[in-house]
């Protein structure tokens, strides 16, 4: 296991091997430096299934059932992406998209939807957010996240091909 990287860090350090890393270190606020991933999803089954999914994949993950829950970590903790359905009862996950990119504005910030909705998904995307419709694609979510994830050849995830 690594130690995470403490002090300031300068656009230098986020360039490694010639090749540009998307400032992973400084999103990082895990003892043992995986990036954070916050996950507002409402359906259980689902929030279950895409935390274990990336969990898998080397994210630490803040599963959350709620808008609330979901709003309460983005302004407590430092994060790499926000994941968010865009139906959360009685608030939608654009309003958390707002908020990430005040407190977060480098985290990545992905959208995802049970439904084609035009109006939606171009608000989504002015906010610099990824839209994706459900079923999710596993295999573009990944390609979203995995340069988030450490390049240091630790990583053990699912579905790598090193």
């Amino acid at each position: 296991m690594h130690e995470p990287r403490t002090g300031a860090l300068t656009r230098r350090d986020s360039i490694r091997g010639g090749r540009r890393q998307v400032d992973a270190v400084l999103h990082r606020d895990t003892d043992d430096g995986r990036p954070i991933v916050v996950l507002a999803e409402d359906d259980p089954a689902a929030l279950d299934g895409l935390a274990r999914w990336l969990e898998d994949e080397g994210f630490q993950v803040l599963p959350c059932a709620t808008f609330g829950e979901a709003r309460a970590e983005l302004s407590t903790r430092r994060i790499a992406a926000l994941l968010t359905d865009i139906r959360l009862a009685e608030f939608n996950g654009l309003r958390l998209v707002q908020l990430a990119v005040t407190l977060h504005p480098r985290a990545r910030l992905i959208v995802f939807s049970g439904h084609e909705d035009d109006v939606l998904q171009a608000e989504a995307r002015n906010a610099g957010a990824v839209w994706l419709l459900k079923p999710l694609d596993l295999e573009a979510l990944r390609g979203y996240l995995v340069d988030l994830l450490p390049d240091d050849g630790e990583s053990d995830r699912a579905g790598s091909t090193d």
